[in-house]
């Protein structure tokens, strides 16, 4: 199991559910990224009990694990990818630049 730092990602339509939306995203570090997976390859990492774990770092140096969400209006096996809060952002993983 790795921890891996998450710096960018890209989203196919932004006028939904924005965690629906997520496609890719990039792992690296301060110099770029080095790497680019599907979003259902991190939600499946993060499912297996021996799989890779994901985090995001802000400018001021504060971490945010990233983890699973459940949909309360979809069904019961739909999940999607974000952050743990804090009182600036609801999700930091959506205030993450796009991948580019």
């Amino acid at each position: 199991m790795a921890r891996k730092q998450i710096i960018c990602l890209t989203r196919r339509m932004k006028d939904e559910d924005p965690h629906r939306h997520i496609s890719h995203l990039g792992i690296g570090d301060e110099n770029g990224w080095s790497e680019v997976l599907m979003a259902e390859e991190v939600i499946w990492q993060l499912k297996s009990e021996s799989g890779d774990r994901y985090f995001l770092r802000g400018r001021d140096g504060w971490e945010a694990d990233v983890k699973l969400g459940k949909c309360p209006f979809c069904s019961a096996d739909h999940v999607f990818l974000c952050s743990a809060p804090d009182l600036t952002a609801t999700d930091k993983l959506l205030t993450l630049p796009v991948c580019g």
